[in-house]
């Protein structure tokens, strides 16, 4: 299983880095664009009509990226008033359970941005003529993501004498 854990973390490394840089390339388009878009619709008094349908395509793709990044980070909010009652063995169960959940649901996620992509594949966005399967293959990416991290994070809990990587975080913090 030790084999297991750091052949996943250093699958994500990359994973990790192509999330970090397209959020971080999306927020800086999403800035430009909208600035441009203020830009042409308060001085020149001509709005765009690329700019509304990009910005919104892009601000989905932001979130859902943005999901990814936060659970990588263990960054969303829990709830730990009932876990803290429990014994280090019961948190750890009770961190299990969580994890096993959220990768059930990462998988319907990814599974289900599928079959959406599919569908939306014959959709095209009118100003821009873009494929909407192109802003909802983010369900299917963000869940890819999330699956290897919470398949990382039950094995670190499962077996905590592997090493830690530095994006699996404490259960506490």
């Amino acid at each position: 299983m030790r084999t297991l854990l750091t052949l996943l973390r250093r699958a994500e490394r990359p994973i990790s880095f192509f999330l970090d840089l397209t959020s971080v390339g999306i927020l800086a388009a999403l800035v430009i664009i909208i600035f441009q878009e203020v830009v042409m619709r308060y001085v020149f008094s001509s709005p765009g009509k690329w700019s509304e349908e990009l910005a919104i395509a892009m601000l989905i793709w932001f979130g859902y990226l943005g999901i990814a990044v936060g659970y990588r980070d263990n960054r969303h909010l829990s709830l730990t008033f009932f876990s803290d009652w429990l014994p280090a063995a019961g948190q750890k169960i009770l961190l299990v359970f969580s994890d096993l959940v959220v990768l059930a649901f990462c998988l319907l996620m990814a599974w289900q941005g599928v079959k959406v992509a599919k569908l939306d594949a014959i959709n095209t966005m009118p100003a821009t003529g873009i494929a909407m399967s192109w802003v909802s293959i983010v369900l299917t990416v963000a869940g890819c993501a999330m699956i290897l991290e919470g398949a990382i994070r039950i094995l670190a809990h499962l077996f905590p004498e592997a090493p830690q990587g530095s994006l699996v975080a404490g259960a506490s913090e």
